[in-house]
């Protein structure tokens, strides 16, 4: 089986924040650039928080290039992490209530290569990338066997998740519980896994597999895993969301002056 053939039934559910109209231009770069792969998902659903919003450019600007994709918006902005949540869940549940089985849930700074529909999948339920940095490694002593066996911290900017197959995604009320304790916290940093244990979006996407019991698939062949765990090493890169890394045809390019590592 190939990754085209799950695309092929799946929803794209791309969320972001928009600060102003260059936020608009750059995301319109991206969408014309992942075209020959977006065009092979059943539809496309984009969900955003915003500053100010120049919504008949936002939409003009996705509808040039996809005239039926699902524009959805959310009129609070909680933040970094929460909401990420917040869009995160607005995808899924408009999912989940229009009977979509499969959902592709992505950030509107990704690029994806044509190579990405060949890439050489199992059957599985949830699919992914896992998200480790230098400081997760120095964990597992740098254990690579340990860390492809045992690890699991998948990545929420690029990931397949059977809807039909899920209860929730992630609990709203714990969301908006632990939101309002950031609000009592002086000189709260915008760190929440720092006030509260396992509270990342990646922790919440991790227990909601677990939760229901999905079985799961890592996208990346053992070799690419392995060169990606080098790279991490040698460069003692902490970020775990390998940013501008070009990895089997997905890259999460955030710094768009800045050179794309391919591995």
């Amino acid at each position: 089986m190939i990754l085209k053939e799950l695309i092929n039934k799946s929803w794209y559910g791309s969320i972001g924040y928009i600060d102003n109209d260059l936020d608009i231009e750059t995301l319109g770069s991206y969408l014309i650039h992942n075209s020959p792969v977006l065009n092979e998902y059943e539809g496309l659903v984009f969900a955003f928080t915003y500053n100010s919003l120049n919504k008949p450019l936002l939409e003009s600007t996705i509808q040039h290039v996809y005239p039926d994709a699902v524009i959805l918006y959310l009129n609070k902005n909680r933040g970094h992490n929460f909401g990420t949540a917040d869009l995160d869940n607005l995808v899924f549940d408009y999912c989940k209530d229009n009977n979509i089985e499969w959902l592709c849930k992505a950030s509107n700074d990704i690029i994806l290569q044509s190579e990405v529909l060949d890439l050489s999948i199992e059957e599985a339920d949830f699919y992914y990338m896992d998200g480790i940095g230098y400081g997760g490694m120095v964990n597992w002593n740098f254990d690579y066997e340990k860390i492809q066996n045992e690890y699991f911290y998948p990545q929420t900017n690029f990931y397949f998740i059977n809807v039909a197959k899920t209860d929730y995604l992630t609990d709203k009320q714990y969301i908006d519980e632990t939101y309002e304790y950031t609000q009592s916290v002086e000189n709260y940093n915008d760190k929440i896994w720092e006030y509260i244990q396992d509270w990342t979006c990646e922790d919440l996407l991790k227990q909601c597999v677990e939760r229901n019991n999905l079985s799961k698939y890592h996208l990346l062949p053992q070799k690419t895993y392995i060169k990606l765990l080098e790279l991490v090493k040698q460069n003692q890169i902490h970020d775990c969301s390998h940013k501008n890394i070009m990895i089997e045809g997905i890259c999460h390019y955030q710094y768009l002056n800045n050179p794309i590592t391919i591995i």
